[in-house]
């Protein structure tokens, strides 16, 4: 039996697949996991600033530090998280669990009266490195069609338990009790979380904290 692929690129040709010994289809692990996920969708990254943000607790109003993304109805994507990292940069941290929330319905306004009453978008970065702070290079990157925020303010009506989807990461405590941040977490989500249009996505905590942590969200876009 033959089985005959086509070059992912479309050029001419047709690639022949390789069996194993047992019948197995024997592929190549020549790229990442999301190599050709980012050459078909776009991969993006919204990132804080390397001095870090207050992870806002997950019933809070204001959520500038939960790195929040906004999948507004019409834009005719889903988003797919695939990665999420975090380290403390400064300031006392307190003992708390930090997950991601989410929240449908959220529609596409923002004003008086609506789910969300100030979204300050921020240009994530694309990760083919073709636009980078909203300066373009060479790379050719899609543009985003969520909104997603890294700095400013995101201001929504407040969180509640039942929208904790998934826990990432925990801070620990010293011998005296001292709380302490952690060195750096990197929360793969695999592709098993979708962002729906109508949708809005946030990383909150357990408790308040004034401790500061950079922070970055990872995600890609396939059409709906």
């Amino acid at each position: 039996m033959k089985f005959e692929f086509p070059f992912l690129s479309g050029k001419t040709g047709n690639a022949e697949g390789v069996a194993g010994d047992e019948g197995q289809l024997v592929v190549g692990g020549l790229h990442g996991k999301y190599y050709e996920v980012n050459q078909k969708y776009g991969m993006f990254m919204s990132s804080c600033t390397p001095l870090g943000l207050a992870i806002p607790i997950y019933t809070a109003t204001a959520l500038a530090g939960g790195m929040p993304l906004w999948n507004p109805a019409g834009s005719g994507v889903v988003a797919v998280l695939t990665k999420y990292q975090a380290a403390h940069a400064s300031g006392t941290a307190a003992v708390f669990v930090a997950g991601l929330m989410a929240r449908n319905g959220m529609g596409s306004v923002i004003g008086t009266g609506t789910q969300i009453t100030a979204f300050a978008e921020t240009v994530p970065i694309n990760g083919k490195l073709g636009l980078v702070n909203s300066i373009g290079g060479a790379g050719g990157g899609l543009a985003s069609k969520v909104k997603s925020s890294n700095a400013g303010t995101v201001t929504i009506t407040a969180g509640v338990a039942g929208e904790w989807v998934e826990t990432i990461f925990g801070t620990g405590i010293e011998a005296a009790a001292t709380a302490n941040g952690i060195t750096r977490v990197d929360h793969d989500f695999d592709g098993r979380i979708e962002v729906y249009p109508g949708t809005m996505v946030w990383i909150g905590a357990t408790l308040a904290s004034v401790a500061l942590y950079g922070q970055s969200l990872g995600w890609y876009e396939r059409p709906l």
